[in-house]
This record gives C-alpha cells, structure tokens and sequence, in this order.
C-alpha cells in the first residue's frame, strides 16, 4: 500500500483541521448561541460577517478580526469584508497586519471613504507617516468637509512644525473642536498665543461642554504658566467628564505643576490601574512617589516610562534623582547626562549632575555643570518675571490703559529681550498711544524674530500704507497672508492696497479670499462695492 496521501484525502484532512481549529478559535471568543448553531449547520461569508459584528460591537477586536478573516477566505473578493477585516485587525493593536486588507478593499472599490481613513492611520501607527498623508489627501478628495481627513493631514503636518500649512489646510476657521484645537496648536507652534488662546476661548463659549476645546486651553494656559487657571478649568473639565482618560491625565498633569498633592496622588493611583501602561501617567506617578521617598515604587514606574518612550528628558531626569537617592550613583549619572542630551532645559539637571560629579571626585567637571546651572537659572528667572509682567500689561491694555501696559511690557522685554509676541504687544500699546516711531521698531523687531508672525506683518502693512508706500505694504500683507491664510483682516488690507494701485483684478481677487473666510465681513463688502465702482471709472 502506497504511503501517499490522495488529493481527495489531504483535501478532507485539511477541512477536518480548519473546522477544529475554528471551534477552538471561537469556542475562546464565546460567540452567542444563536450563531454557535448556525455555524455547526454550515458556514458563509455572511454568517461569518454576523459574527464579526457581534464581535466588534462587544468591542473584541481579536474575535471579530477571525470571524471576518473567514469570511474574506470565503468571498476574497469582498470589498467590505476586506476593510472589515482591516478595521478590526487595526482596532485590536495589529496595525502592520491590518494595513494589506485595507489597501485591498481600497483595490476593490477606490471610491469608499472609510477604508482609505483607516489604512491612513494604520500606516501612521506603524510609522510610515508619507504614506498615510497619500491615504489622507485621497479620503479629502472623497469629502472636502472629513473632519478624520483633515485632522490627519494636520497631525502630520504639525508633527512636523509645518504650522502655516495647517493654518491653510483649515481655512477657513472650521466648527469641529478638534479641528479647532488644531489650528490653535499652530499659532501656538507660531508663538503667536494671543491668537491661539483666541481661537479657543470663542469656540469655547459656544460649546462650553466640549473636553477637546477646555484640554486645548488648558495646554495653553499651561504653555503662558498660567498653571492656576489651567488647573481651575481642567478640574470643571474633569468633573464633566469622568470617565474621558484624556482629560483625566491631563488633570493629573497639571496638579503635578501646581503641586496640589492631596487631589494629584489618590488621582495618579487611580489612572494608573486604569492605564499601568499610559507613558503619562507612568511619569507622574514616578515623580509623586519620589517626593513620598518611595523610591524603588518611583524607580520601578519610570523605568516603565522610559521602556515605551526613551525620546523624552524628563523621566530620565527623575531617573537620575530616584537613583541617587538608592545609592546608584554611575547609572544615575548616565541618566542625567541622557536628560541634557535629549534636550532638558532645567537648571535642576545641571545641579544634580554637578552635585553627583563632585561626590564621584570629578571637580572640573562638576564645576562646569553648576555654571550651567546658573545661566540657566537666570534664564528661568528672566521667563517667570516677564510672563508675570506679561500678565499685568495684558490686564492693563484690556482695560484701555496702554501707558501703564507699556511699561509693564517694557520689563517684561527686559528681562526676555528676544520674544517675539512681547515686542508686538509692545507695539500695540505704543499704537494705541500713537507713538508711530517706536511702534514700528518694535514690529520689525518682532518679524526679525519670528517672520510667521501674521500680526505684526500686517500691521507693518498697515503703517506702510499709511505712509503711502504701497509696495511696501503689500510685502507685508503678502508675509501676513504667507503666514496665516485664513486671516481676513490682511486680505482686506491686500486688496486695498492693490485698489489705490489700481489693479482691480489683482485686489477683486484679494476681497473674494476675505468673503471666502467671512461672507458677511463688512469691510469686505464694502471694499468690493468700492472697486467695482472705481474699476468702472477706470
């Protein structure tokens, strides 16, 4: 008798294995009576399917993930099992897996929005950012308005500081918070804050009840050191929304600024059973412990930190200190020296490291790093007076007192020469003292800085157009618009200035990029009245 296996016997051996291979699979995912039956009497891609979707609606990815695999060994040729199958592999943390059933169904049926959002933002989990903003721009041309599209190209375009972009990509000005939330992380990237804490406090109080916006402002008041207002809101957002983790971590990280202790430490015990494995809250949780001199439970969180992101500076820094205090001085060097060298700006770095270079005999060296120390302290100093001036002069000019703004600002300028938004504020109050001279140093001192400043771009415009010099102007309406598309007020003044020239097309088109942005903005209506009228004349 021939050893061999037939065809028609391998073939029957092989079904027998996948069927108890499929009882195996599903028996541990426990699918509901009704379709364990049915599937014992025979299976179909439809039925598989059924299953997918009970699966996925109890949110067991995995299961759902083989329930539509079957079903796509079935009907291979299934658009919507594809992208189903791809949607749950992405869902249960298998984005490389997902990412060939998903550009199957977008082979199968290109004209389908979701697959191409999901195949988007598996490729950006697994890193391939180029290809996901192909994915990205393909869904947009799908549907203009996406709300996913769109906060996927400027997530990409943020992360890579390329904040104009997303000004321009957003314009104009759109309703949904997270969109709003992204244009005012550009002005922020900008360090244009005024504008950015603008953006958010007016979508605010129009959707008083959004987390998105409230977490926005809160990393806002956060980037100005208004820490006490933004652990103030953030603890109204936290109330509204207990079981949002985002917002819950963000609590936590701003009670650890504020150094509320007695609501920061049960919060942080709390997240992290929620989230042991969340870099955040590892962070936090490390820092708290330290200052309890748990150093071993601190030691042991950071560590964990570090393990999934070891890009940031201020665990290795924690590190380091939690080290030193269990006697291990060469590791908790390494780790000081790895804060620094990842960018750490505080001068507590440069003491400790110093401290821990004399106790391990190198002077020079320490020396060195406790010189750092002082600079930097300085520095820190210099921040924390002129963001307190800042805070006066602000109260100051909004109540229509631009001499004493003006001379807060001066201090605040003193002590921070080279900000950007300080010099502009500055100008402002000089503007409202007309005081024309020292305004325009200010603002060209500000563009110096920071060109991207849209603000004072077009108010340079505006100075050199009243001067009458209007190609002048017109650079800096241009710079402004460069700048921030999606600013009405520069294309007005564009257009205006391409009026008085008499290059009607040129400041028609202008006025309709202002009209695009605020249908209903008056100056820009009134200024296409006018050069219709003018342009006839002509």
């Amino acid at each position: 008798m021939s050893t061999s296996v037939s065809k028609r016997t391998k073939g029957l051996l092989l079904i027998a294995t996948a069927l108890r291979l499929t009882a195996i699979t599903f028996a541990a995912c426990t699918p509901p009576p009704s379709l364990q039956s049915r599937l014992k009497s025979g299976a179909s891609a439809d039925l598989y399917g059924e299953l997918g979707s009970y699966f996925g609606d109890h949110r067991e990815y995995a299961c759902a993930a083989q329930a539509y695999e079957s079903a796509v060994k079935l009907a291979p040729n299934s658009s919507r099992f594809q992208y189903l199958l791809g949607l749950s592999l992405h869902f249960s943390g298998q984005s490389q897996a997902a990412i060939a059933p998903l550009q199957r169904s977008i082979e199968l049926a290109p004209g389908v929005l979701k697959p191409h959002l999901v195949l988007a933002e598996a490729l950006e989990q697994v890193g391939r950012f180029e290809d996901a903003s192909i994915h990205w721009h393909s869904a947009l041309k799908l549907d203009r308005s996406s709300t996913e599209a769109l906060h996927g190209l400027a997530r990409g375009l943020l992360k890579n500081r390329e904040y104009t972009k997303v000004i321009a990509l957003l314009r104009p000005t759109p309703g949904d918070p997270i969109l709003i939330s992204d244009l005012a992380q550009s002005y922020m990237g900008l360090k244009i804050y005024d504008e950015a804490f603008k953006v958010l406090n007016s979508a605010l109080k129009k959707k008083p009840s959004s987390e998105i916006l409230a977490n926005a402002l809160v990393r806002i008041e956060m980037q100005r050191y208004q820490y006490q207002a933004a652990e103030k809101l953030c603890a109204s957002t936290a109330r509204q929304h207990p079981s949002d983790m985002e917002t819950q971590i963000l609590y936590l990280q701003v009670l650890l600024l504020t150094g509320n202790k007695a609501v920061g430490q049960p919060l942080g015990k709390k997240l992290l059973k929620l989230a042991p494995h969340d870099f955040r809250v590892l962070v936090v949780n490390g820092v708290m412990e330290y200052d309890l001199g748990e150093f071993k439970s601190a030691r042991e969180h950071l560590q964990q930190a570090i393990a999934l992101n070891p890009s940031v500076s201020a665990p290795h820094f924690r590190l380091g200190l939690t080290l030193t205090q269990l006697g291990e001085l060469q590791p908790a060097r390494e780790e000081l020296e790895k804060a620094l060298a990842l960018g750490a700006t505080e001068p507590e770095v440069h003491l400790q490291l110093g401290k821990l270079l004399r106790s391990l005999g190198e002077n020079a060296a320490s020396a060195e790093q406790l010189k750092q120390y002082r600079e930097s302290l300085q520095q820190q100093h210099n921040a924390a007076l002129a963001a307190s001036k800042t805070a006066q002069a602000d109260k100051a000019l909004e109540a229509g007192d631009a001499v004493h703004a003006a001379a807060f600002y001066r201090e605040a300028l003193t002590a921070t020469p080279d900000d950007a938004e300080l010099n502009f504020k500055l100008a402002v109050a000089l503007d409202k003292q007309a005081d024309i001279p020292g305004e325009r140093v200010l603002l060209e001192k500000a563009i110096q800085l920071n060109p991207d400043m849209a603000p004072a771009q077009n108010q340079l415009g505006f100075l050199d157009s009243e001067s009458g010099d209007a190609v002048a102007a017109e650079k800096h309406f241009r710079e402004a618009i460069r700048a921030a598309p999606a600013f009405t007020e520069a294309w007005v003044n564009l257009a205006a200035t391409l009026g008085l020239q008499s290059r009607f097309p040129e400041a028609g088109e202008a006025v309709e990029s202002a009209l695009q942005l605020e249908p209903m903005n008056p100056q820009a209506l009134l200024l296409r009245d006018t050069l219709a009228k003018a342009q006839a004349l002509h």
